[in-house]
C-alpha cells in the first residue's frame, strides 16, 4: 500500500473540506500576512485608519491595529477538525481616542471567535453557532524601496509600545550613498552600516552598531530600541502615511519609524 505524506505547508493550501454549501463550505485558509477588518458584526468599517490584524504562523501570534490602538496576542487554528480558530490573550495599548466604539467592537467580536469559512477573497470570522461576527480581507500596502528609507526618521513604536515625548527623541538617519545609519537611542548616539540581501529588495539587517556609553535616569526604551536594532531583517510600509515599520525574520513588526517633520515638509 501506498503510503501518501502531505507536509504541513501543502496542508495549508489543501482546496475545500465541505460541511455544507454556500458561505457554509469551509477553506483550508493560509491565514498568513496582514488583513484589514472590513466588516465588524454586520457593519462596514468605515474609518481613515482601517483596523488589520497581522497573523504570524512561526509564533502563532497576532498584531494589528484595533482602530485606536495596537493589538497583540495569539492564535490557534485546530488541526484536527477544520474551519475552527480562537484568539487568546488579546491586548492593546492604551491610547485614548475621540471615538473608542470601533476598537471595542473588534475586541469584542474577537473575544467570540471560534471559527471561519473562506468566502471569495475574503475570511468570514464566526461565533461559536457560526454567525459572522467579522470579515477580513487580504492587505495590500503600497511597495516600499530602500529608497525611501534615506533621511531622518523619528522612532514612533518599539514594538506595540508607543514612544512618548523625550527629552532627547529617538531617531535614525539613513545615509544610502554610504550605507551608514547614525542617530540616538533616547540617551546615546548610535552609528552603524546597513546591508541588504542580494535579490530582496526589502531586506534589511544593521550591523556594526556603536554606541556612546552615557547613563540616564530611565534606560528602558534604549535598551528596548537597541534589542530591536538586532533583529531586524526587512521593513515594510506603516500603517500611517510617512511611516516605516522595521521587521524581523518572520516579518513581525519591531519599530516603527515617522518620517521626521522637517523631512516630510
Amino acid at each position: 500500500m501506498k503510503k501518501m505524506m502531505i507536509g504541513a505547508a501543502a496542508f495549508a493550501f489543501l482546496a475545500l473540506a465541505s460541511c455544507g454549501t454556500g458561505k457554509n463550505t469551509v477553506a483550508v485558509t493560509d491565514f498568513s500576512g496582514e488583513w484589514n477588518i472590513v466588516n465588524v458584526k454586520g457593519e462596514v468599517v468605515r474609518a481613515d485608519k482601517t483596523p488589520y490584524i497581522g497573523f504570524d504562523q512561526t509564533t502563532n501570534r497576532v498584531y494589528g491595529h484595533a482602530g485606536c490602538n495596537r493589538l497583540m496576542g495569539a492564535y490557534h487554528v485546530d488541526s484536527l477538525e477544520v474551519g475552527k480558530i480562537s484568539f487568546a490573550q488579546v491586548a492593546t495599548t492604551r491610547m485614548m481616542c475621540p471615538d473608542m466604539s470601533l476598537e471595542q467592537n473588534v475586541l469584542d467580536a474577537l473575544n467570540k471567535v471560534a471559527g471561519f469559512a473562506q468566502t471569495g477573497d475574503t475570511v468570514e470570522l464566526q461565533d461559536a453557532e457560526g454567525r459572522q461576527v467579522m470579515i477580513l480581507q487580504k492587505r495590500v500596502k503600497p511597495a516600499v524601496t530602500i529608497g525611501d528609507l534615506a533621511g531622518r526618521w523619528r522612532i514612533a513604536s518599539v514594538g506595540v509600545v508607543i514612544v512618548g515625548k523625550m527629552d532627547r527623541e529617538p531617531e535614525l538617519t539613513f545615509n544610502l550613498e554610504e550605507k551608514r545609519v547614525h542617530g540616538n537611542a533616547s540617551c546615546n548616539t548610535i552609528n552603524g552600516s546597513f546591508s541588504q540581501e542580494e535579490g530582496k529588495p526589502a531586506s534589511l539587517r544593521f550591523s556594526q552598531m556603536i554606541s556612546t556609553m552615557m547613563a540616564c535616569p530611565d534606560m528602558q526604551v534604549e535598551r528596548d530600541i537597541l534589542q530591536a536594532i538586532e533583529k531586524v531583517r526587512a521593513f515594510d510600509s506603516g500603517d500611517e502615511e510617512g511611516t516605516v515599520v522595521l521587521l524581523d525574520e518572520n516579518g513581525s513588526p519591531l519599530m516603527t519609524l515617522a518620517r521626521a517633520q522637517e523631512e516630510a515638509e
